[in-house]
């Protein structure tokens, strides 16, 4: 009886272990056959990320105004939640 619940753990743990192996080996292939178009896409963010850098250099926003937005923000959500939580 007891050996027979350890064969079966046995052949249930081997069998997850190989189900894992197989799901890692099929990942990393995945991975190899698409790097390429990640690559792509990685640059492209970049470039859109250096574009947005470039659209907000050329409208900066004063300081002393962005300040007063976040003040303003910040009141507003502890008074949201200070109403929430009464």
């Amino acid at each position: 009886m007891i050996f027979e619940g350890l064969k079966l753990m046995l052949v249930g743990m081997t069998t997850v272990l190989l189900f894992l192996v197989v799901m890692i080996m099929l990942i990393q292939l995945v991975s190899y056959l698409t790097r390429g178009f990640a690559q792509r896409e990685i640059e492209a963010i970049e470039e859109e990320r250096k574009q947005r850098s470039a659209a907000r250099q050329k409208t900066k926003v004063p300081a002393g105004n962005a300040d007063e937005d976040i003040v303003v923000i910040a009141a507003a959500v502890a008074a949201f939640e200070a109403e929430r939580y009464a």
